[in-house]
């Protein structure tokens, strides 16, 4: 079998990217695979050693087409020709509401972005995306309308890294293959090393207490939260210290709320390290902060690598890495009123504690290694493809009998009905509406705007 897999891989900027490459070594030992990306010699050199990597439309035609995709807009490419060309779509976020702006909304041409939220969500999406586009939807709204509706609907099958987005995509599209792969683990050092060696490598303080929040620092991952916490607990711990391990997001006032909270000779912001450092920095972590509010339904890699190397790890209630590990393996924290208070008190009793930390730790590591292996996922995967390739015929007839042409009459009034049955409970139910519906265009071929 021959797959095209679409997505960026390092040194790009997206957590995807290192999935991805970390998945290669493994899913090249049964498969013929070349890998798409926009820029090929951006990639690093030990990649395009691995696998054949070319621009779109360069690529051997594949057996099979696997889509990472992401909710950045490093994924609008892949986003894009799966939706040209039906493959098997690996939803790393079930929420690409950002994805969508992106490529509409921030490039001044906000009408794509109307028409897909009236063709998601019919008379209301039309009157949120009018607000969200004008910057009036604040953190919650996007996070709530998900527009992944077209992804699923045009692709042969669903890879999901969550048992939560593997259970909506199943109601989403029942009839097409979905799979549950959970989130692999892999350390890119031949040998862990101990958390004294991680900090001298760092030049991190040898006798300190660190909370360290890893990855990108965007709002949120509720960093203005941490800070303030972090600084009242130095009453307590004089010791303690925060460590950003990651980039910034520019529009995060981060430096001033350190500054703020006189936090400057007790917090460091490393801006983007290598996926080496990254790790050794989850080693020196005594306490590791993931959380994450409002959530789009991913499972993070760098919460699946910090309980890896045995760190008790705080996350978010009610997201997927807080419903899906293990009870004791991870450390909820309710996003509510109390959010400020509860972590307070939850990172106080960790930090007193070094028992129970290693206690922790220990659990997480353990569950990892056996439920998150890298070769026993990506076996996982290559079987579930193998089946997407068997059934490809039948899925794509599918998907043929319900697509609806953009930019046609006939298309604009298949829409318009699929959004009444959806909301009337009929997804997936197949209407007949090229026959209902081809008398009323006949006279009229096009249609510019539905809205």
């Amino acid at each position: 079998m021959r797959v095209a897999v679409w997505s960026p891989l390092p040194p790009s900027p997206s957590g995807i990217a290192d999935y991805v490459a970390e998945t290669l070594g493994e899913l090249t030992r049964d498969t013929a695979v070349e890998v798409v990306v926009e820029d090929p010699l951006a990639v690093d050199e030990q990649w395009r050693r691995l696998v054949r990597v070319c621009r779109p439309g360069e690529e051997t035609p594949p057996d099979l087409d696997v889509y990472h995709v992401g909710n950045s807009p490093a994924h609008a490419y892949v986003h894009r020709a799966g939706l040209a060309r039906p493959g098997v779509a690996v939803l790393h976020d079930w929420n690409l509401h950002y994805l969508h702006l992106g490529e509409t909304v921030e490039r001044g041409d906000p009408e794509p972005y109307l028409r897909e939220m009236r063709r998601a969500y019919g008379a209301a999406g039309t009157l949120l995306g009018r607000q969200i586009s004008r910057a009036l939807g604040g953190e919650i709204l996007p996070a709530l309308y998900p527009l992944n509706e077209r992804v699923l609907e045009e692709s042969l099958a669903v890879v999901a890294l969550s048992r939560t987005v593997a259970r909506l995509a199943a109601r989403a599209v029942p009839g097409r293959p979905v799979l549950h792969l959970p989130h692999h683990i892999a350390l890119p050092l031949a040998e862990l090393p101990t958390r004294a060696e991680a900090r001298r490598r760092l030049d991190l303080p040898a006798d300190a207490l660190i909370v360290t929040a890893p990855g990108l620092a965007t709002a949120a991952k509720r960093l203005d939260v941490a800070v303030r916490v972090v600084a009242r607990l130095r009453a307590r711990f004089d010791r303690l210290h925060l460590v950003v391990a990651g980039g910034v997001d520019p529009r995060l006032p981060l430096e001033e709320w350190i500054r703020k909270a006189g936090l400057q000779g007790a917090a460091r912001v490393t801006g983007r390290v290598d996926l080496a450092d990254f790790v050794r920095h989850l080693v020196a972590a005594d306490v590791v902060l993931a959380l994450r509010f409002p959530s789009f339904g991913e499972m993070s890699g760098a919460v699946v690598r910090a309980m890896g190397v045995g760190r008790p790890v705080l996350v978010t209630a009610g997201t997927p890495p807080a419903d899906e590990m293990p009870d004791g393996t991870v450390v909820p924290v309710d996003a509510g009123l109390s959010e400020e208070a509860e972590l307070e008190a939850l990172l106080s009793r960790l930090l007193a504690d070094e028992p129970l930390r290693q206690s922790i730790g220990r659990l997480a590591r353990a569950h990892v290694l056996e439920q998150h292996d890298l070769p026993r996922t990506v076996r996982r995967l290559h079987a579930f493809l193998a089946e997407a390739h068997q059934r490809k015929d039948e899925l794509s007839a599918a998907i043929a009998q319900d697509r609806a042409e953009p930019g046609t009459m006939l298309g604009y009034f298949k829409e318009e009905v699929r959004w009444g049955a959806r909301d009337l409970g009929l997804t997936g139910a197949h209407l007949g509406l090229d026959d209902l519906l081809s008398d009323l265009v006949k006279a009229r071929p096009s249609v510019q705007s539905g809205l």
